[in-house]
């Protein structure tokens, strides 16, 4: 199938001679060249559409394809999924995190759910009601 110099299909006669009123170097404004020698200034918008066979990076602004992302070993800003630590606070953007234990967490540094937490602090409370009352019975009871 063949393609003009900027990679589009030649369905019908395309002249190769430009405009009196065009140059190269407009169309090197307006044109990103398929090899590279020139560069874009302003952002692409890809339309819904992907970049595909990006290779990995090798320069601290390259893109990165999905797989070199997903197998990236460790990483100085990610956790992983199967345990990890952290230093610092974590910002959850509004989202909750889900699946805690319902039961008392092993150590008390441990996160426990909502539910777990009301129940704790109702029990708590009924122990406190308890004792106060124990303590007015037996003050009830010396006098």
């Amino acid at each position: 199938m063949p393609v003009d110099k900027f990679g589009r299909r030649r369905d019908t006669v395309v002249h190769d001679n430009v405009s009196s009123d065009v140059s190269f170097t407009q169309m090197d404004d307006y044109f990103i060249k398929r090899d590279g020698s020139n560069t874009a200034i302003g952002s692409i918008n890809m339309t819904g559409n992907t970049i595909t066979n990006v290779s990995e990076p090798v320069h601290d602004h390259d893109a990165a394809n999905k797989v070199y992302v997903d197998e990236r070993p460790g990483g100085t800003d990610k956790v992983s999924r199967s345990g990890d630590s952290m230093e610092g606070d974590l910002d959850m953007g509004g989202y909750r995190i889900l699946g805690l234990n319902t039961n008392l967490p092993p150590r008390r540094t441990d996160a426990v759910c909502w539910c777990r937490a009301v129940e704790l602090t109702r029990e708590v409370g009924q122990t406190a009601n308890e004792q106060v009352l124990d303590v007015k019975r037996l003050r009830f009871k010396s006098k």
